[in-house]
């Protein structure tokens, strides 16, 4: 009974981060951050549950990052471009993150995948940052972050999730070259 209960708790994940991505490169904003409310919320307890610790947290943050777009997509309205230097920081600032946090996760945990599980997680949050910020190039990011983001869910036997993440891939190639309108 579990398991179908947590296999329609994906399937329910999955329709609200679709519709809150779609959302967001539709600009139906900031009505879309609700659904990104909803879907990680839900994530947030499947990713525990399947041991994969750092994503959960992640899951957990996208939650408090939603709030933070919904009250900031009042004021912004356009998107900023980071020169190579900060982007530059933004990488080493993030691997760091990413190399301690795996550490971590498998030196003081059960993580079953602990650095694929801290780089989606840390990659996520700068990444998410910069989209509600409305830096462009956040969806490079997303575009790397959502490949590993297949395997990492794949592996722990999310495979719906795993497919949320190949769209998830699709958007992002969408969003960077804004002139793809395949949703």
């Amino acid at each position: 009974m579990m398991i179908w209960m947590n296999r329609g708790l994906e399937v329910l994940a999955v329709v609200f981060s679709v519709v809150y991505t779609w959302m967001y490169l539709k600009e139906y904003l900031p009505e879309a951050y609700i659904f990104a409310t909803v879907g990680a919320a839900i994530f947030t307890y499947l990713c525990y549950t399947k041991k994969i610790f750092a994503e959960s947290a992640l899951q957990f943050f996208y939650v408090g990052f939603a709030v933070y777009g919904f009250f900031l997509s009042h004021y912004k309205d356009s998107a900023a471009v980071w020169s190579i230097s900060t982007h530059l920081a933004w990488l080493a600032a993030n691997v760091v993150a990413t190399i301690a946090l795996g550490w971590f996760l498998k030196n003081k945990t059960t993580s079953k995948l602990p650095f694929l599980d801290a780089f989606t997680t840390i990659f996520s949050l700068g990444a998410t940052w910069m989209m509600i910020n409305l830096i462009h190039e956040n969806w490079l990011y997303w575009i790397v972050i959502d490949t590993v983001g297949i395997a990492l869910y794949f592996m722990r036997g999310l495979h719906i999730s795993a497919t949320l993440y190949l769209l998830y891939l699709l958007l992002a190639i969408d969003g960077y070259f804004e002139t793809i309108s395949w949703f």
